[in-house]
């Protein structure tokens, strides 16, 4: 029991390491694009060479990872992505930031997809949302501390190399402490439901279920970059607040986000996971809305932000646990497909956020009418989604019964 605790507590700081990760490129990019003899709008690319690694992830965690085992791919990956700090540490070409960023997709989806199987698998219904939700609400407390360490370097040596240094730092622990827990990670899988060569992919494949996980999937994780992406141009059109005071509505974000996922198991033990994703998407609409409204009160604008971070928070987590508690079979295989569609929504809805943010003078409110247009639309799929899986859980008991 008291090594399952230290691994959830690894668990949790790899979240933390994540989470800074991802969140100290923004700030790093006018670094890279000065040792590229780029522009920002090529550098800004890392962000989709990023989202192609999470993208690919699944095949390769699918055939290799399967090969290698839970332990080997926490080995492994945090590896992965400490090669890709040192690489946006030290290169001087775009496109070794590009094979920079791509294997930090990669090697970040690794490490996810590995801890959320793990601890997915050792709940049940409402308990397995709670506890993944607490997991990756960490992931929201690095993406708060990466943009700090990138200030650090830039004041220190007026460059962010020193964070991606501290950032592979920080994923080193990870490896140790996943080659330490060798008896842990072993204990730490429960027993679950095989099936023959092929026929966990063919389930997959065939459940309509599995594709509207994926769909709503895709689209929240789009919204979600979009929104983080967009909140500080967004506010300071709306509100006439200079850029670092319409910032703050991205850290407000960041903070409601990850304290909305830790504090979910209050709301998780009284309303169903998949009753509870579609009052979230509601939420966020509704956070949408009190920004359209803030008018010139930037403190409005916030308190809109802090709306869509509760609102978005829990979503992640928890349609990665219903699908964990719906494909147990499967389960590394629906947590890897499921962390990959939300990379190929990450690849273009902010750019379309983008293209309608400077489409006409009410730029900025076109692009908020759109993400609520698209979350609205969210909300309807998911009822598709949840009789799909109301469907197959009956089918499934009623294969059992005879």
């Amino acid at each position: 029991m008291r090594t399952t605790s230290l691994l959830f507590v690894l668990g949790c700081y790899a979240f933390v390491s994540l989470g800074v990760n991802a969140a100290l490129l923004g700030p790093a990019l006018p670094t890279l694009a000065t040792r590229a003899n780029a522009g920002l709008d090529r550098t800004g690319l890392i962000f989709a060479s990023m989202s192609l690694g999470y993208l690919t992830s699944a095949p390769i965690i699918n055939t290799i990872g399967a090969r290698m085992g839970t332990r080997a791919m926490l080995i492994v990956s945090p590896l992965v992505v400490i090669g890709s700090m040192a690489l946006l540490a030290l290169g001087a070409h775009l496109n070794a930031f590009f094979v920079a960023t791509y294997l930090l997709g990669l090697g970040q989806s690794g490490s996810q997809v590995a801890y959320n199987a793990m601890f997915g698998l050792q709940a049940e219904g409402g308990r397995a949302s709670a506890v993944l939700n607490r997991l990756n609400a960490f992931f929201g407390v690095g993406a708060l501390i990466g943009p700090l360490f990138v200030a650090a370097s830039y004041t220190l040596i007026n460059a962010a190399t020193l964070a991606f240094w501290i950032a592979a730092a920080m994923a080193l622990p990870l490896t140790l402490g996943a080659l330490w827990a060798r008896d842990g990670l072993r204990h730490s899988s429960p027993a679950r439901a095989t099936l023959p060569d092929g026929g966990a992919a063919r389930r997959l494949l065939t459940s309509p279920a599995a594709w509207g996980l994926c769909v709503v999937m895709g689209l929240y994780v789009g919204c979600e970059v979009a929104f983080s992406g967009w909140a500080t141009e967004f506010t300071s059109r709306m509100t006439g607040a200079g850029t670092a005071q319409a910032a703050v509505a991205v850290s407000i974000f960041w903070a409601a986000l990850a304290l909305s996922r830790y504090f979910t198991n209050i709301v998780a033990r009284r309303i169903p996971p998949t009753v509870l994703i579609g009052l979230l998407f509601a939420l966020a609409i509704v956070g949408l809305v009190v920004m359209l409204l803030a008018g010139q009160v930037s403190a409005a604008a916030w308190a809109g932000a802090f709306l869509v971070g509760v609102g978005f928070g829990p979503i992640y987590p928890t349609l990665i646990a219903i699908g964990i508690q719906r494909f147990p079979f499967a389960a590394q295989m629906i947590a890897s497909v499921l962390t990959s569609t939300g990379a190929l929504g990450a690849l273009f809805l902010p750019a379309l956020m983008g293209f309608a943010m400077d489409a006409s003078a009410l730029g900025a409110v076109s692009a908020w009418m759109m993400l609520a247009g698209v979350l609205a639309l969210v909300i309807g799929l998911w009822q598709f989604t949840r009789r799909a899986l109301g469907r197959e859980d009956v089918a499934a008991l009623q294969a059992r019964a005879a």
